[in-house]
């Protein structure tokens, strides 16, 4: 009775342990990504320099671009994703850290920080409602647009706002091409936030 019941046993086991096997070779094998991280080139210090601390926000977007898909526009409004192609982390904390990086670099600031719990005099905050390829005459071009605002945070006042659109085109498109000017478009977007902020 014992040597049946355990029969019995194995024989479901070894049945379940099959199912899994066969379940696991039909599942569609998952497509590999590869990883990018923003290119980001290194400023030199600014002639001003402001003793005031600032915290740098990862801007807000919408939830295509608060991701860390690679998007492409190709024509019209349709978004599309560059296949097997991702960022290292959603594109707003990329390129809140490339912000980082170009105040650090530049030291216009005497202290910068992206960890909100930290006290400091100022807040660079925004909204990212371009971070996307889209196609220009059959030409890639990297579109970036990014409301800032600076936001006094002794009375959580708006000190100043402005629009920042960039267009940079890609050299080629290829998706090394295409990272490279997104790149590009952030190292610019970065000269500019420090220009405006230096005044």
């Amino acid at each position: 009775m014992i040597r049946k019941s355990l029969r019995h046993v194995l024989g479901v086991t070894a049945l379940g342990t099959l199912v899994l096997v066969a379940g696991c070779s039909i599942l569609p094998k998952s497509e590999p990504q590869t990883r990018y991280n923003l290119p980001a080139t290194a400023m030199q210090s600014t002639a001003v320099q402001k003793n005031v601390s600032l915290y740098v926000a990862a801007p807000q977007a919408n939830r295509l671009i608060n991701s860390n898909r690679v998007l492409v526009q190709p024509t019209g409004s349709e978004i599309q994703i560059y296949k097997g192609t991702q960022w290292a982390d959603n594109a707003p904390v990329l390129l809140r850290e490339r912000f980082v990086q170009a105040f650090t670099d530049t030291r216009l600031f005497n202290a910068v920080s992206s960890d909100a719990a930290l006290k400091t005099d100022f807040a660079l905050e925004g909204y990212l409602s371009h971070f996307q390829v889209q196609y220009q005459n059959d030409q890639p071009v990297v579109v970036v647009q990014f409301d800032a605002q600076l936001i006094n945070r002794l009375d959580s006042s708006i000190v100043q706002t402005r629009r920042f659109t960039l267009n940079q085109p890609a050299a080629d498109t290829s998706v090394p091409a295409v990272i490279q000017a997104f790149g590009l478009a952030s190292d610019q977007l970065s000269a500019q936030l420090v220009d405006w902020l230096a005044k």
